[in-house]
Protein backbone atom coordinates (compact mmCIF):
# COMPACT_ATOMS: atom_id res chain seq x y z
CA UNK A 1 0.00 0.00 0.00
CA UNK A 2 1.44 3.52 -0.94
CA UNK A 3 1.82 5.85 2.06
CA UNK A 4 0.43 9.74 1.05
CA UNK A 5 4.34 10.06 1.76
CA UNK A 6 5.31 8.62 -1.66
CA UNK A 7 2.21 9.93 -3.13
CA UNK A 8 3.69 13.08 -2.55
CA UNK A 9 6.95 12.67 -4.02
CA UNK A 10 5.32 11.02 -7.17
CA UNK A 11 3.21 14.07 -7.63
CA UNK A 12 6.53 15.99 -7.00
CA UNK A 13 8.50 14.26 -9.67
CA UNK A 14 5.21 14.07 -12.04
CA UNK A 15 4.90 17.92 -11.90
CA UNK A 16 8.67 18.39 -12.91
CA UNK A 17 8.00 16.45 -15.75
CA UNK A 18 4.79 18.03 -16.88
CA UNK A 19 5.40 21.51 -15.92
CA UNK A 20 5.31 22.57 -19.60
CA UNK A 21 1.71 21.03 -20.13
CA UNK A 22 -0.49 23.38 -21.35
CA UNK A 23 -3.46 21.77 -19.68
CA UNK A 24 -1.94 20.92 -16.01
CA UNK A 25 -4.72 21.35 -13.63
CA UNK A 26 -2.87 22.96 -10.59
CA UNK A 27 -6.39 22.71 -8.48
CA UNK A 28 -6.32 19.05 -8.68
CA UNK A 29 -7.38 18.26 -5.07
CA UNK A 30 -3.85 15.62 -4.28
CA UNK A 31 -5.53 14.42 -0.99
CA UNK A 32 -8.51 12.97 -3.37
CA UNK A 33 -5.40 11.44 -6.14
CA UNK A 34 -4.21 9.77 -2.99
CA UNK A 35 -6.94 8.42 -1.68
CA UNK A 36 -8.23 7.06 -5.34
CA UNK A 37 -4.63 5.28 -4.96
CA UNK A 38 -5.39 3.79 -1.99
CA UNK A 39 -8.38 2.28 -2.50
CA UNK A 40 -6.64 0.72 -6.28
CA UNK A 41 -9.10 2.64 -8.35
CA UNK A 42 -5.70 3.80 -10.45
CA UNK A 43 -5.24 -0.14 -11.47
CA UNK A 44 -6.37 -2.26 -14.23
CA UNK A 45 -6.01 -6.24 -14.24
CA UNK A 46 -4.28 -7.55 -17.59
CA UNK A 47 -7.63 -10.16 -18.17
CA UNK A 48 -9.94 -6.77 -17.95
CA UNK A 49 -7.63 -4.94 -20.11
CA UNK A 50 -7.44 -7.81 -22.69
CA UNK A 51 -11.13 -8.06 -22.43
CA UNK A 52 -11.52 -4.64 -23.78
CA UNK A 53 -8.99 -4.90 -26.69
CA UNK A 54 -10.71 -8.23 -27.53
CA UNK A 55 -14.17 -6.44 -28.17
CA UNK A 56 -12.50 -3.54 -29.42
CA UNK A 57 -13.30 -0.70 -27.27
CA UNK A 58 -13.03 2.57 -29.32
CA UNK A 59 -12.26 5.08 -26.32
CA UNK A 60 -9.44 2.52 -25.48
CA UNK A 61 -5.47 4.26 -25.52
CA UNK A 62 -2.99 1.94 -24.37
CA UNK A 63 0.40 3.33 -23.63
CA UNK A 64 3.78 1.74 -22.86
CA UNK A 65 5.98 4.12 -20.94
CA UNK A 66 9.34 1.58 -20.58
CA UNK A 67 11.97 2.18 -23.40
CA UNK A 68 11.83 2.30 -26.72
CA UNK A 69 13.82 -0.86 -27.11
CA UNK A 70 11.93 -2.85 -24.54
CA UNK A 71 8.16 -1.71 -26.79
CA UNK A 72 10.13 -3.10 -29.46
CA UNK A 73 11.11 -6.15 -28.04
CA UNK A 74 7.67 -6.87 -26.76
CA UNK A 75 4.31 -4.71 -25.92
CA UNK A 76 0.53 -5.57 -25.63
CA UNK A 77 -1.27 -5.50 -28.92
CA UNK A 78 -2.45 -2.00 -29.62
CA UNK A 79 0.08 -0.20 -27.52
CA UNK A 80 1.50 2.95 -28.67
CA UNK A 81 5.13 3.73 -27.16
CA UNK A 82 5.19 7.36 -25.15
CA UNK A 83 7.81 8.32 -22.46
CA UNK A 84 6.19 9.98 -19.45
CA UNK A 85 7.24 13.20 -20.69
CA UNK A 86 5.49 12.91 -24.33
CA UNK A 87 2.58 12.45 -22.02
CA UNK A 88 2.59 16.07 -20.47
CA UNK A 89 1.90 17.05 -24.16
CA UNK A 90 0.29 14.53 -25.52
CA UNK A 91 -3.58 15.79 -27.04
CA UNK A 92 -5.71 12.66 -26.18
CA UNK A 93 -9.54 12.59 -26.56
CA UNK A 94 -11.18 13.41 -22.90
CA UNK A 95 -13.72 10.72 -23.26
CA UNK A 96 -10.60 8.35 -23.82
CA UNK A 97 -10.01 5.20 -21.24
CA UNK A 98 -6.19 5.51 -21.28
CA UNK A 99 -4.20 2.41 -19.38
CA UNK A 100 -0.48 2.79 -18.97
CA UNK A 101 2.05 0.18 -18.40
CA UNK A 102 5.86 0.16 -17.66
CA UNK A 103 8.23 -2.78 -16.25
CA UNK A 104 6.31 -2.52 -12.67
CA UNK A 105 8.35 0.28 -11.45
CA UNK A 106 7.21 3.92 -10.84
CA UNK A 107 6.87 4.90 -14.42
CA UNK A 108 3.25 3.88 -14.90
CA UNK A 109 2.37 5.52 -11.19
CA UNK A 110 4.01 8.69 -12.62
CA UNK A 111 1.99 8.45 -16.34
CA UNK A 112 -1.45 8.00 -14.19
CA UNK A 113 -0.80 10.92 -11.96
CA UNK A 114 0.26 13.57 -14.63
CA UNK A 115 -2.46 12.54 -16.66
CA UNK A 116 -4.85 12.79 -13.68
CA UNK A 117 -2.77 16.31 -13.34
CA UNK A 118 -4.05 17.22 -17.00
CA UNK A 119 -7.41 16.41 -15.97
CA UNK A 120 -7.97 12.76 -17.55
CA UNK A 121 -10.48 10.95 -15.02
CA UNK A 122 -10.68 7.59 -16.56
CA UNK A 123 -6.88 6.41 -16.24
CA UNK A 124 -5.83 3.45 -15.03
CA UNK A 125 -2.21 1.63 -15.48
CA UNK A 126 -1.07 -2.30 -14.81
CA UNK A 127 -0.03 -3.10 -11.31
CA UNK A 128 2.90 -5.07 -12.29
CA UNK A 129 3.22 -3.55 -15.88
CA UNK A 130 4.38 -6.27 -18.48
CA UNK A 131 4.97 -8.92 -16.16
CA UNK A 132 1.49 -8.98 -15.69
CA UNK A 133 0.08 -8.97 -19.03
CA UNK A 134 2.78 -12.22 -19.51
CA UNK A 135 2.11 -14.12 -16.76
CA UNK A 136 -1.52 -13.50 -16.48
CA UNK A 137 -2.96 -12.79 -20.95
CA UNK A 138 0.19 -14.24 -23.09
CA UNK A 139 1.17 -16.96 -20.78
CA UNK A 140 -0.73 -18.30 -18.40
CA UNK A 141 0.22 -21.19 -16.22
CA UNK A 142 -1.83 -23.95 -14.71
CA UNK A 143 -0.12 -25.98 -11.76
CA UNK A 144 -0.10 -29.37 -12.14
CA UNK A 145 -1.64 -29.97 -8.32
CA UNK A 146 -3.42 -26.77 -8.98
CA UNK A 147 -7.20 -26.43 -7.46
CA UNK A 148 -10.36 -26.39 -9.08
CA UNK A 149 -10.74 -22.99 -8.66
CA UNK A 150 -7.18 -22.10 -10.36
CA UNK A 151 -8.34 -24.62 -13.26
CA UNK A 152 -11.76 -22.27 -14.05
CA UNK A 153 -9.50 -19.29 -14.23
CA UNK A 154 -7.34 -21.18 -16.24
CA UNK A 155 -9.40 -21.62 -18.79
CA UNK A 156 -10.77 -17.95 -19.59
CA UNK A 157 -7.07 -17.36 -19.24
CA UNK A 158 -6.31 -19.87 -21.83
CA UNK A 159 -8.89 -17.82 -24.26
CA UNK A 160 -7.48 -15.34 -24.05
CA UNK A 161 -3.81 -15.85 -24.64
CA UNK A 162 -5.09 -17.98 -27.68
CA UNK A 163 -6.52 -14.88 -29.25
CA UNK A 164 -3.43 -12.63 -28.61
CA UNK A 165 -0.73 -15.61 -30.10
CA UNK A 166 0.17 -16.82 -26.38
CA UNK A 167 0.83 -20.39 -25.10
CA UNK A 168 -1.26 -21.49 -22.26
CA UNK A 169 0.87 -23.92 -20.43
CA UNK A 170 -1.17 -26.79 -18.26
CA UNK A 171 0.41 -29.07 -15.71
CA UNK A 172 3.69 -27.03 -15.26
CA UNK A 173 4.93 -27.55 -11.47
CA UNK A 174 3.87 -25.01 -8.84
CA UNK A 175 7.32 -23.35 -8.81
CA UNK A 176 7.16 -22.10 -12.23
CA UNK A 177 3.63 -20.73 -11.85
CA UNK A 178 3.88 -16.66 -11.39
CA UNK A 179 2.95 -15.22 -8.66
CA UNK A 180 1.35 -11.62 -7.94
CA UNK A 181 -1.04 -9.30 -6.17
CA UNK A 182 -3.65 -11.62 -8.25
CA UNK A 183 -2.41 -14.72 -5.76
CA UNK A 184 -2.89 -16.11 -2.43
CA UNK A 185 1.35 -15.93 -2.00
CA UNK A 186 2.69 -13.07 0.30
CA UNK A 187 5.57 -12.64 -2.11
CA UNK A 188 6.07 -8.79 -2.49
CA UNK A 189 6.55 -8.09 -6.20
CA UNK A 190 6.80 -4.50 -5.57
CA UNK A 191 10.60 -5.16 -3.53
CA UNK A 192 11.81 -7.93 -5.18
CA UNK A 193 11.03 -7.01 -8.66
CA UNK A 194 9.76 -8.99 -11.19
CA UNK A 195 12.08 -7.55 -14.08
CA UNK A 196 14.43 -10.41 -14.67
CA UNK A 197 11.41 -12.56 -14.57
CA UNK A 198 10.09 -10.69 -17.52
CA UNK A 199 13.05 -10.32 -19.10
CA UNK A 200 13.53 -14.03 -19.27
CA UNK A 201 9.81 -14.89 -20.22
CA UNK A 202 10.36 -12.05 -23.20
CA UNK A 203 13.22 -14.07 -24.03
CA UNK A 204 11.34 -17.53 -24.37
CA UNK A 205 8.67 -15.41 -26.27
CA UNK A 206 11.23 -14.62 -29.07
CA UNK A 207 12.92 -17.81 -29.27
CA UNK A 208 9.40 -19.19 -30.31
CA UNK A 209 7.98 -16.64 -32.28
CA UNK A 210 5.00 -15.58 -30.67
Amino acid sequence: MRTLHGVLAIVAATLGLGAAAADLRPGVDVASLAAEMGAERDHIAAPDLAQRIMRRDRDLKVFDVRSRAEYEQFHIPGADHATVEELSRLPLPRRATIVLYSEGGTHGAQAWMLLRLRGYRNVFFLREGIYEWIARVHEPRLAVDATPTERLAFERAADQSRFFGGQPLSGVPRAEVPVGYWTSETEDLHVAGPAATTRDAIAGIRRRGC
